[in-house]
């Protein structure tokens, strides 16, 4: 490299919005390696990286967590890469920021780069392709549907051909109205919120008569501020299959379960009788019982079972994260999980996994619209629960129900 080349470089650097740092670690001292302002970021002498409640003041709140685990990162001499959030002057500034471990021990250096412009590029990238997403019009079947309440807004004609149904259909069927077979939708949904995009089989109801299995592709995205889920039909898998229905036999056994829970006086004594009939749900560990206040963000736990780790009655746990929040936010009549580890809901990593617990089915009641009573069976086995075991555990779970409040009513008086 040329001796002008070299007095060049410092001069380039400093027209670019990028500011390049050193970190001495042994001394714990913050120097810039260049004279570039970075933006806001060079307005205190780079205070920014010296002063945490300076830092914090100027972070986005979202950010600041992810900002404090890079600055300890640093000192673990640990690789980062982080996109961050400013605001200053009622604006809000993007910026990218590296670091790494230099070869010399004492050093760790970095840069932090202004993404304002880029960000704004790709979000209007985005917003076009979201807009392209909600567009129906296609030669294939292809339906919207709202995220909120999972109720189809409108499908092209296509769509509506496939499963024989009218147009008026729109804004009263659901999305779980349209899906059969094992397939559970909240298990498919959490994955599409995560991927944004993903191809499945299923089978889908077709003139409330039939069935047909076809390969579909769902995408997960916003516009203006709402979430939307878009189902396209790529192709028909199956031929149309008539719908068979299977009218509940009536279990004595869950007949008489219900009749002694109304019995009970005690939240113990319920989750000790249920417990007794484990045999209706044969790989069934544990039965618990979740006490929900949600207003206060506190679940209450009580349990019956064999756990690797003992459950302490009464223990509470933040309700969000919980499997009441999944339900109420998913408008859910119950949740089956077949596979607590591969779950992103917080009270499985909390409570579920570390009890050795890997499936359970869960169901919700509620007083006066609000949620207070979730009953859970566990299971120490994966894939331990079905849909078909959804009637007998709702019975039991009524009659749980109903007896609580019966107890609690006494309890006032």
């Amino acid at each position: 490299m040329t001796a002008f080349e070299m007095q060049s470089i410092p001069t380039t650097l400093d027209k670019m919005k990028m500011l390049f740092w050193r970190l001495d670690l042994s001394k714990r001292s913050f120097m810039n390696l260049n004279e570039c302002t970075a933006g806001v970021l060079g307005l205190e002498n780079y205070r920014f990286f010296k002063d945490r409640d300076y830092r914090e003041k100027m972070l986005f709140p979202d950010d600041r967590i992810l900002m404090d685990r890079a600055m300890a990162s640093f000192k673990e001499r640990i690789p980062v890469r982080a996109v961050f959030r400013v605001e200053y002057d009622n604006t809000i500034s993007w910026f990218k920021l590296t670091g790494w471990p230099t070869t010399d021990y004492r050093y760790y250096e970095g840069a932090v780069e202004e993404i304002t412009e880029h960000v704004a590029w790709l979000k209007n990238i985005f917003d076009q392709q979201d807009q392209r997403l909600l567009n129906i019009n296609e030669d294939y079947p292809v339906a919207l549907f709202g995220d909120r309440n999972k109720k189809l807004l409108r499908a092209n004609s296509a769509f509506y051909r496939l499963l024989g149904i009218e147009d008026l259909g729109a804004g009263r069927r659901r999305l779980t109205d349209l899906i059969m077979g094992d397939v559970k939708l909240p298990q498919i949904l959490e994955t599409l919120y995560i991927e944004r995009r993903l191809a499945i089989e299923l089978m889908l109801a077709v003139d409330g008569q039939f069935k047909i299995k076809v390969l579909c592709q769902f995408e997960y995205f916003t516009h203006e501020n709402e979430g939307y889920i878009r189902l396209a039909v790529i192709d028909q898998v199956g031929r149309k299959q008539q719908v068979v229905e299977k009218k509940p036999i009536e279990k004595s056994e869950v007949t008489n379960l219900c009749a002694d829970l109304a019995q009970c006086h005690s939240i113990d004594a319920m989750l000790e009788r249920i417990y007794q009939e484990k045999m209706l749900f044969p790989d069934m560990d544990v039965v618990m019982f979740s006490d929900i206040y949600a207003r206060k963000n506190k679940v209450v736990v009580y349990s019956r079972g064999e756990m690797d780790e003992p459950l302490e009655q009464g223990s509470q746990f933040p309700y969000t994260g919980t499997i009441a929040e999944n339900i109420e936010k998913e408008q859910l009549e119950y949740l089956i999980v077949d596979d607590t580890q591969s779950s992103i809901k917080a009270i499985d990593w909390m409570l579920f996994v570390p009890k050795g617990l890997y499936s359970y089915v869960a169901k919700a009641l509620y007083v006066r619209g609000a949620m207070r009573t979730v009953l859970i069976l566990c299971s120490r086995k994966k894939h331990a629960f079905s849909e078909e075991q959804i009637a007998d555990v709702s019975k039991i779970a009524n009659a749980f129900h109903q007896q609580l409040k019966k107890l609690r009513r006494a309890q006032k008086v």
